[in-house]
């Protein structure tokens, strides 16, 4: 009999603890350095039902810490990782090439069992944090900010001033 593409999931933490994973929907608010890595990551782990969010194009830049590569620049991020992971792994995301606003938010979050927000602006975070609270979604944020990087539940989180330096230049 053939293994499963999950197979040393299966092996270390039980067929039913995949099938567990496969049934929670995770949000991830941002396809850039730390989106789509994690998409990708939590693919290859036997999550299955992931939505990714970003309006974003890959530019040449993006090519040395994102999981993007040369014949990706100009598509956008979402499509891109979408077709990547899908490739890679087999696991078709959900691909949202939109600006997430206060008009969409609640649309766009609504169903999620967890919501990651790797968005790069304060703006963007608050409206994922605000949206998160009300429906009481359980969210992580993670992100750089100049000097420092973090991760942390949205309990003790704290939108930081977005300070007019490009962490990844």
């Amino acid at each position: 009999m053939a293994n499963s593409k999950f197979h040393h999931e299966e092996i270390y933490r039980g067929k039913d603890l995949v099938k567990k994973l496969q049934s929670h929907r995770i949000t991830i608010c941002g396809a850039g350095a730390l989106g789509s890595n994690l998409a990708d990551t939590l693919a290859r782990q036997g999550f299955t039902n992931i939505k990714i969010i970003d309006k974003d194009r890959v530019e040449s830049h993006n090519i040395n810490c994102q999981v993007y590569g040369e014949m990706d620049i100009g598509a956008l991020k979402c499509d891109a990782l979408k077709n990547k992971v899908f490739r890679h792994v087999g696991v078709e995301l959900e691909a949202v090439n939109k600006e997430l606003t206060l008009s969409n938010a609640k649309s766009l979050l609504k169903g999620s069992t967890l919501v990651v927000d790797v968005f790069d602006n304060s703006v963007s975070r608050k409206l994922v944090q605000d949206e998160c609270r009300r429906a009481k979604i359980p969210c992580l944020h993670a992100g750089l900010q100049e000097t420092y990087g973090e991760c942390c539940h949205d309990v003790w989180y704290r939108i930081p001033k977005d300070g007019g330096v490009e962490v990844c230049d």
